[in-house]
């Protein structure tokens, strides 16, 4: 009896290795099948991911030129608004300058012409005055005849003048 039970084991075991072989060969295809097409997913995947890597280090470089182009643009531009200014500052100074000389010039000329117009008043009230006071003092202390003199005398000191 005991050989019956061991046969009876001994083809049930070798049923299940048949059974586990046949299940391992299908599933294996399959497993082996699902790891390859996950492989290949993977693969495909790290493909992917290494272009748009390389798409964005592209985009980097582009990124950081443009950036160095446009700051030393902005130097430029910097550079050429403090010339400008300086120039502008210049040309304003000159400006000034010129605008106060010309101001100090025409203040000069007024003063000189105030004082010529007051030298010239003053000798018209100094002449009027000795003109009055000698026609007062002619009138006071002259008579006819001396009068009559000392008009000749100024009658021949004008035709010395002219």
């Amino acid at each position: 009896m005991m050989d019956g039970i061991v046969w009876e084991s001994v083809w049930v075991a070798v049923g299940f290795v048949t059974f586990i072989a046949l299940v391992w060969k299908k599933a294996g295809a399959v497993l082996g099948a699902m790891l390859d097409e996950r492989s290949n997913k993977i693969k495909t995947d790290l493909d992917e991911a290494r272009e748009l890597r390389e798409a964005a280090l592209d985009e980097l470089h582009q990124f950081q030129r443009l950036h160095r182009e446009a700051s030393e643009e902005a130097k430029s531009i910097l550079k050429t608004a403090e010339a400008t200014a300086e120039r502008i500052r210049e040309n304003a100074e000159k400006a000034a300058e010129e605008t106060i000389k010309r101001r100090e010039q025409q203040a000069t000329a007024k003063i000189k012409a105030a004082e010529t117009a007051m030298i010239n008043e003053l000798r018209d009230k100094a002449a009027s005055l000795a003109i009055a006071s000698a026609a007062q003092i002619i009138t006071s202390k002259l008579d006819n005849d001396s009068g009559l003199a000392l008009i000749d005398d100024a009658a021949s000191d004008i035709d010395k003048l002219n």
